[in-house]
Formats: structure tokens, C-alpha cells, sequence
């Protein structure tokens, strides 16, 4: 039988830690000062910068570290991912543990960001367990978790999809394709919806190219990369450029560095030049 006496103290050490760090860390001066959203850039890589296999789901993330994910997703009203992200990982994309340091001090209770996804082509599948587990779902397994908002391309997405997706309770927000990556969405319209909508500071969690398309949309304000002690290799790996890659057009300010079990945590500002 497992020692789960030792796992506690551990994840219980790592909140303790994790806490300090990020609300040292990560500010939101944006949000404050503009009245705009302020974006986070978070995501968990290798010694050798992949972020995923290809069409396979991919922990790097110890105990500790997934402490200060979900620590990090309490801090944030919303949090993004492709839908990649969702065929490969089926995220719930809620706040799960610690609860100790995550609980509101008003109520007691976790307060769970939004669940955002980009999807293009609307391929979201009903049986994703963000809809199925979600409390707001009729018949979902009560996890917790707010029902999805599903950005889609404004001029080309199957409307029967829509209309099954707004049928279980999903919103479904149409928004022009981006102009610099036809593939993808225009962020800065996806950014501008999500504020209409109250969202103040949004969480972008993954996959690699969406992480990718934030960092170069000179959008977000802070940047929390996990490393774990691990080499996938690029024959199997999905990487996103080094954080000090000068095409991504920004230099880091106020770099701080929190070790969390095995892993290292750095969490820096974006300065664009």
C-alpha cells in the first residue's frame, strides 16, 4: 500500500511554497491599469523545450508543480486552451487541490475560472469531460467546473455543431480569423470578447501552438514556465521556442525562480521591444 501520509505533507509543502511565490510573482498591472485583460502565458516543458507528443498526452508536471497550477488557475478568471489540448489531454480545467490555499476568504470555497477553449472548426466533442463534468451540466457528474466557452471561426463553422453545443449549455462565440496565422484565430478579438464578458485575467495553458501565437501577439504580461528533469526528444516531442528566443519579440523583466519537488518554476514579466 502507498504511503499516502508522505504524498500530503508533500503537496501541503508545495502549496506552502507556491503561495509565497506566486503571489510575489505574478501581478496583473494590465488589468488595473488599462482596464484591459491581463494574460498569463503558463505551461509545463522539458529540459529540451517540448511541451506535448504528438497526439499523445504528455505529465511533465511533479506534485509539487501541479500544486502551483491549480494555485495559478485560482488567481485567474479564465483559463484558455486550443482544442488540440482538448482531443489529446480532456482537461477538466478547474481548481482541484489544494483547496487550502485556493479558498476565497470570504466564502471558503474554491472559486473555478472559466473554461475557454479556441476551436476553429467547432470539432469540441460533447463528450468532453469539461461539459459532462461541469455543475452547470444537466447530466455531467457535478465536477465543480464551469461550462466551456467555445470560440469558433466567425465565417466558417458547421452550424448543426453550434447548435448541439448551445443545446448542453455551451457558449459558442464567433470571432474573425487572425490575419498574421490564417490557421488560427484572431486573439486580439478573442481577447476583447472575453472582457466584454468580465473576464480581467485570463490563464493560457496550452497547447503549443496556441502558446505560441500568445507570445507573439505581444498580448500577455506574464510568462510561469515549469522545467521538469526530463528529455522527450523531437522525434516524439511538440516544442515552443526557448523563452529567451529574441524572434518572440520580448525580454524578461523581474525573473524569479521557485525549485517545487523536482521541477523549477520561473516566472517572469514580458517587456516588448
Amino acid at each position: 500500500m502507498a504511503d499516502t501520509s508522505n504524498k500530503g505533507r508533500g503537496q501541503q509543502m508545495g502549496a506552502d511554497n507556491t503561495k509565497e511565490f506566486l503571489d510575489d510573482a505574478v501581478t496583473f498591472t494590465t488589468a488595473a491599469a488599462d482596464r484591459k485583460v491581463s494574460v498569463t502565458v503558463t505551461y509545463a516543458q522539458s529540459q529540451d523545450n517540448m511541451v506535448s507528443k504528438r497526439n499523445e498526452q504528455l505529465i511533465l508536471s511533479g506534485p509539487e508543480s501541479m500544486v502551483m497550477t491549480h494555485r495559478l488557475r485560482a488567481m485567474h478568471d479564465g483559463i484558455l486552451v486550443g482544442i488540440n489540448t482538448v482531443l489529446t489531454d480532456d482537461p477538466r480545467l478547474n481548481v482541484r487541490l489544494p483547496t487550502s490555499t485556493t479558498a476565497t476568504a470570504d466564502t471558503g470555497k474554491v472559486q473555478n475560472p472559466q473554461p475557454i477553449v479556441l476551436d476553429s472548426h467547432l470539432q469540441m466533442p460533447t463528450t468532453a469531460r469539461m461539459i459532462t463534468n461541469s455543475s452547470s451540466s444537466s447530466g455531467g457528474g457535478g465536477g465543480g467546473g464551469k461550462l466551456p466557452w467555445v470560440f469558433t471561426d466567425a465565417n466558417n463553422h458547421p452550424e448543426d455543431k453550434r447548435k448541439l453545443l448551445e443545446s448542453l449549455g455551451v457558449q459558442v462565440i464567433a470571432v474573425p480569423r487572425s490575419q498574421v496565422h490564417p490557421q488560427g484565430l484572431c486573439l486580439h478579438s478573442v481577447v476583447a470578447e472575453l472582457h466584454a464578458r468580465g473576464i480581467r485575467r485570463l490563464m493560457v495553458e496550452g497547447g503549443a501552438t496556441v502558446i505560441r501565437s500568445f507570445l507573439l501577439s505581444r498580448i500577455p504580461e506574464n510568462l510561469v514556465v515549469t522545467t521538469a528533469p526530463i528529455v522527450v526528444g523531437k522525434e516524439k516531442g511538440v516544442s515552443v521556442p526557448p523563452v529567451s528566443d529574441p524572434s518572440l519579440g520580448y525580454s524578461l523583466a523581474s525573473e524569479k525562480y521557485q525549485q517545487l519537488g523536482d521541477d523549477v518554476v520561473m516566472a517572469a514579466k514580458l517587456v516588448y521591444k
